[in-house]
């Protein structure tokens, strides 16, 4: 990973002069014994300081492959990934990047307030000081009197919760999501959504977020990036020019009805 030209934390997305983060010839090749599996090729994309991007593409075109990369899990066989700054010269001191899985992946022996500071602990933050951030984050992602409830206790839309502060409380400058809400139920998914869109309007962290659902990107993001079939690539940039900040309703307007038909295009 390289380090980009450094540009302002105020900049606006819309006139930023470089990106915060830039993906240039990305490819990614498993070995399977038979000339490898090629899960991305010639990717390329660029994110703006506190934009909120999805990825929308079909399943198996790599897209989890490409958030795994970009939070430092993965090698890529080729290419670059350029932040600004780069992770190990991040200001605060913490990870630049945060992920969140499908998969809430709680730590079940510790309470909500303690896999929330878990982050920080591990960061060799003083107990108490991690613990009042965790209390901070509780009421951030609307859970006020769960602070000490077990991972086994939470329905699957406050798990997610959790994870979500979890990645949160280390003030990333990128939020990596991968289907955070695949395995809810559609009326929490919703809810979640909104819940999402609310925090991401009071905290403006830059995220880029997979999901397989167009109205959900839509809803949430600035931009929506559409892969092709595997090997993954960009195939279209679509920006999504309705106001913010955006309520449910929106869901509803003919503006909104034919940038999913654009989007249902492309996929298809």
């Amino acid at each position: 990973m390289h380090t980009c030209p450094e540009i302002s934390a105020e900049t606006p997305a819309s006139s930023a002069a470089a990106p915060c983060l830039r993906v240039t010839g990305l490819e990614k090749v498993y070995p399977n014994g038979n000339g490898g599996l090629v899960a991305l090729r010639g990717v390329d994309l660029a994110l703006y300081p506190r934009e909120f991007v999805s990825l929308l593409g079909p399943s198996g075109s790599g897209k989890s492959t490409l958030l795994r990369i970009l939070a430092g899990l993965v090698r890529p066989t080729a290419g670059e990934v350029c932040f600004t700054p780069e992770p190990s010269t991040n200001p605060s001191g913490r990870p630049a990047v945060g992920l969140v899985f499908q998969d809430a992946n709680l730590m079940p022996w510790r309470s909500v307030r303690e896999n929330i500071a878990l982050p920080l602990l591990l960061a060799g933050e003083p107990r108490q000081a991690a613990l009042a951030k965790a209390d901070e984050w509780i009421e951030l992602v609307g859970l006020s009197g769960f602070a000490n409830a077990w991972p086994r206790d939470l329905s699957g839309g406050m798990a997610q919760r959790v994870a979500i502060a979890r990645a949160l409380i280390q003030e990333p400058a990128l939020l990596l999501l991968d289907e955070p809400f695949g395995a809810l139920d559609a009326l929490t998914r919703e809810k979640m959504a909104a819940e999402l869109l609310r925090l991401w309007q009071d905290r403006r962290t830059t995220v880029l977020m997979v999901t397989h659902s167009i109205s959900e990107a839509l809803l949430l993001s600035d931009r929506v990036l559409v892969f092709s079939s595997r090997p993954g690539r960009v195939v279209l940039d679509l920006p999504v020019p309705l106001s913010r900040p955006r309520e449910e309703g929106v869901r509803y307007t003919p503006a909104f009805g034919e940038l999913a038909r654009t989007l249902r295009r492309a996929i298809s």
